[in-house]
């Protein structure tokens, strides 16, 4: 399983920003060959998006559309960009 981790820096607002990002990235993510989950956090001017992901092949896929959408969206910049095999990944049992 394959992660990929994004932290961006902002000046828009938040709530607005949110609501683009849900609107734009949950298609693009939803759709995507390998797609096992997507979250992001805000703190202040930055964004965290992490993602799970079945393969190297699909995790860099999906990181490509994403920066493309990103980049034509929103004013975010990428401050680390960080895509990798898990080492481990513990889930609870539900």
């Amino acid at each position: 399983m394959y992660g990929r981790v994004v932290v961006y820096t902002h000046d828009e607002d938040r709530d607005a920003l949110e609501a683009k990002a849900r609107a734009g990235v949950i298609p693009i993510v939803t759709s995507a060959p390998g797609y096992i989950s997507y979250g992001v956090m805000f703190d202040g001017d930055r964004v965290v998006s992490v993602s799970q992901w079945e393969s190297e092949e699909h995790a860099k896929s999906a990181d490509a559309a994403l920066a493309e959408w990103v980049s034509a969206n929103t004013s975010m910049k990428s401050e680390t960009r960080f895509t990798g095999d898990f080492a481990w990944l513990e889930l609870a049992s539900r």
